[in-house]
């Protein structure tokens, strides 16, 4: 079984998907990219985690917003979400 994560990103930036169990323990980076504006869309593969509920956060990195060098990129979540992972 498979689950799609779906975001879009107005700005160019490096874009990471956590995975991140009930209770808040990490379970696996499934995006860690730089990415274009534009729509996107992720497969979870489901068959290495086990049955339950899950919760992902996407998260965009970019550059602050004056854009120069020195800049510290900004950090936003742009999505987050829920998943259950069911046997079949």
């Amino acid at each position: 079984m498979n689950n799609s994560i779906k975001y879009d990103i107005t700005t160019s930036g490096t874009v990471t998907i956590k995975v991140v169990d009930i209770i808040g323990t990490p379970v696996r980076v499934i995006l860690n990219e730089h990415k274009q504006p534009g729509t996107y869309e992720v497969s979870l593969d489901s068959e290495a985690l086990l049955p339950g509920k899950y919760y992902y956060k996407v998260i965009l990195k970019s550059k602050g917003l004056n854009g120069s060098a020195v800049s510290l990129p900004e950090e936003e979540t742009i999505a987050s979400g829920q998943v259950k992972i069911e046997i079949l």
